[in-house]
């Protein structure tokens, strides 16, 4: 490769692996479970116990990154639409699942 950068090279799926364990994406989860007092959007279930809430882009990280042309970690921390707390609301981890965009739904989906 003619010294492109690693992270040109990345595939979205690896790119979207990595903006989930960036700080701003915790900042942002975070401040989605505030907004929405730690409770799931769809059924009401709060977050303990047995309940696990998570934090999900209502539209897709992966579409905004298409959307954006994100192409890099540098370039996800200054896209503005990754880290809209408007697109994003708590689910606790079964609503999550009945999600068109959750990671196994899709892969299961894939496979019929």
């Amino acid at each position: 490769m003619h010294n492109i950068p690693l992270e040109k090279v990345v595939s979205v799926s690896n790119l979207v692996r990595l903006i989930r364990r960036m700080d701003e994406y915790e900042t942002w989860k975070r401040a989605v479970f505030i907004r929405d007092r730690f409770t799931c959007q769809h059924c009401g279930a709060r977050n303990g116990g047995k309940r696990v809430i998570e934090a999900d882009h209502i539209e897709s990280i992966t579409l905004l990154v298409k959307e954006n042309k994100v192409d890099s970690v540098e370039s996800a921390r200054g896209c503005k639409a990754l880290w809209d707390v408007s697109n994003g609301r708590t689910l606790c981890h079964s609503c999550h699942e009945q999600t068109e965009s959750y990671p196994g739904r899709f892969v299961s989906d894939m496979k019929r």
